[in-house]
């Protein structure tokens, strides 16, 4: 059991100040400044992985950090195409077991492999369905080290998520039936 002193107690409100920075991102009504905000919740996501002592935790957010920068600059030839995401999904691989803290190390790590590969993907409905298998991963891993910020915030996406896929689907229905 984690001991609650001032630096955790520091930590869990980084989480929590990560989780309101997460939910303004998903305000934003463009990719490229959800992108920036994202990279301002995952770098104070590392200030609370940080502080609460989670390693791999640390170690994935600071290479989406890096991701994110790349994909907003994907519309340039180095970060356009197949290749960027791979190359994040590899180098988030290795760094995962180079940042090895237990066995839930594997939940995080197999999360941002696979969230990586899948914000490359053009659909959206795609990048929803794939936040239904990438968040429980993180989730079950925030569990294991105590995250109160980062629990809060992958059980909110899985729950928009299933939202988003819901109203998207009735409203294709919709248009199905009107035609």
């Amino acid at each position: 059991m984690q001991e609650m002193n001032f630096v955790t107690i520091l930590g869990q409100i980084f989480g929590i100040i990560a989780v309101i920075l997460g939910f303004i991102s998903y305000q934003m009504n463009s990719q490229k400044k959800i992108l920036i905000a994202q990279t301002a919740t995952a770098l104070t996501f590392c200030i609370h992985y940080l502080l609460i002592g989670a390693t791999s935790g640390l170690v994935m957010n600071i290479l989406a950090i890096f991701r994110n920068l790349a994909y907003y600059h994907r519309d340039k030839k180095l970060f356009s195409g197949k290749k960027c995401p791979i190359f994040f999904a590899v180098v988030m691989g290795i760094a995962g077991i180079l940042s090895w803290q237990d066995y839930y190390s594997i939940f995080v790590v197999l999360g941002l492999v696979i969230n990586t590969l899948c914000f490359s993907l053009p659909n959206p409905q795609d990048i929803r369905k794939s936040i239904l298998v990438t968040s429980p991963l993180v989730l079950i891993y925030d569990i294991f080290v105590l995250s109160i910020g980062g629990a809060i915030y992958e059980s909110v996406a899985i729950i928009s998520s299933i939202i988003g896929i819901i109203a998207h689907n009735k409203k294709k229905k919709a248009e199905n039936q009107a035609q």
